[in-house]
């Protein structure tokens, strides 16, 4: 039996830990001064008010949803907007934790990987302070990103340990957080490979829901020709491919440097790109949808693709590494951060003169607005409309469209004009014309 390490050999590692959260939260403890975008609030005005039944039929039934029903991430929506409702800084916590906890699964599977501990906390600190997927730790929209990736990292660590049937739980809440995970089983299949005794019939289970799932999002998707349709096609691949590999480094075509890593012979490397090539793959054929938050969970896998290829010099010289990076970093991050504020600023201003308002003229049913924050689609000024007044269905249309004209022809309703130049909104009632 090799010998235990003394419990002191572990306080450096476990104060560089601590060290790397800290820095985590100092560099973006700001985010608890935002305020919530569009999606968010779209969620927030009903995810509260769905029973826990709903969310337990589907998050049991083994069938893709049509409506984009994912009930592990919208249940988050549910109980903090039972807790906190529009209060936004509560919401932040768990955001961080998650973020915080897919860095150290990161760190466990690195190990698992032998690979060291120095190395590992180094590709702790990467990824934990990238701005490559900064949407993701700073907007509780993306929670579904950040579920999706625990759990998927979860599962691939159960499965290393030969804990089965957790692992085949955990890419089950991996894929009700986020669809995703359905390339899930084709990573735990590279790791049979490279790592197992090679006996792929224990992973029959999960292949065959991946395929059932995968038809049934082939056959059943309703996106037949918006942004959430998949385009397999030479020029999506040419909007798709330069943005997420983009993300990486933060710089153009810095993706590119871990195709170099192929010709590395090391078993633990082709693993992890073979990871963050199968999650990445889908989002390929969606130019549509083109998110930094999306690349999350490929960029972790990455993550330990670099860990391993570092491996193989002295830790000193991937935390170098590290520390000359970080300039370019920061300077992407802050700008993100800045642009973030500004646009919650406005969404902050917009909700609450609605909240006002409505408190003051709760008799006024119907919502009819000229213009909205610039981030804001017609459904964030809609959950607005319904969150102040603590219901569903409240009517909001945009000035131009043929249901506001009906809507102030045949009852008062408050008409609400957004000032860009100055971020103020004024609302008031609005009278049919004899």
């Amino acid at each position: 039996m090799a010998p235990q390490r003394p419990r002191s050999a572990w306080l450096a590692p476990l104060a560089a830990g601590l060290a790397i959260a800290l820095v985590f939260i100092a560099l973006n403890y700001r985010a608890y001064d935002g305020f919530f975008q569009d999606d968010e609030l779209d969620t927030l005005a009903w995810a509260p008010s769905l029973p826990a039944g709903d969310f337990a039929v589907g998050f049991i039934k083994p069938l893709f949803a049509p409506d984009n029903f994912r009930p592990v991430g919208h249940l988050y929506f549910a109980l903090m907007g039972r807790l906190f409702g529009e209060n936004f800084p509560p919401w932040m916590t768990p955001i961080f934790a998650l973020h915080l906890v897919n860095g150290l699964l990161i760190f466990a599977l690195a190990r698992r990987m032998s690979i060291g501990v120095w190395h590992a906390l180094a590709a702790v600190a990467f990824f934990t302070w990238s701005a490559g997927a900064f949407d993701a730790y700073w907007k509780p929209m993306y929670c579904f990103d950040l579920l999706c990736a625990a759990f998927s990292l979860a599962s691939i660590l159960l499965y290393s340990h030969r804990r089965w049937v957790l692992s085949f739980i955990a890419f089950w809440c991996a894929y009700k957080s986020k669809e995703l995970a359905v390339m899930l089983p084709v990573v735990l299949l590279a790791w049979e490979h490279w790592f197992g005794d090679r006996k792929y019939l224990r992973l029959a289970p999960f292949l065959l829901i991946s395929l059932s799932f995968g038809l049934q999002g082939v056959s059943r998707n309703p996106n037949k020709d918006n942004d959430y349709t998949f385009r397999f096609t030479w020029h999506a691949l040419k909007a798709t491919v330069p943005f997420y590999l983009r993300r990486f480094l933060l710089f153009r075509g810095s993706g590119f440097l871990l195709a170099g890593l192929l010709f590395v012979r090391d078993r633990r490397i082709w693993f992890a790109l073979t990871a963050a090539v199968c999650f990445v793959f889908i989002l390929l054929f969606l130019p549509g949808r083109l998110y930094a938050a999306y690349i999350y969970l490929p960029l972790a896998c990455a993550t330990l693709a670099i860990a391993a290829a570092a491996s193989r010099i002295r830790p000193v010289w991937a935390w170098i590494a590290l520390a000359l990076w970080m300039p370019l970093n920061l300077h992407v991050l802050f700008a993100a951060q800045r642009a973030k504020l500004t646009a919650d600023d406005e969404a902050y201003v917009f909700v609450d003169a609605i909240n006002h308002w409505v408190a003051k003229n709760p008799h006024i049913v119907t919502l009819v607005y000229d213009r909205a924050p610039g981030a804001y689609h017609h459904w964030g000024p809609t959950a607005a409309w319904n969150l102040a007044h603590h219901a569903l269905g409240m009517p909001a249309y945009f000035a131009d469209w043929p249901q506001a004209t009906q809507a102030m022809a045949s009852e008062p309703v408050a008409y609400a004009a957004w000032d860009a130049q100055t971020n103020q909104l004024a609302i008031r009632v609005r009278t049919p014309q004899p």
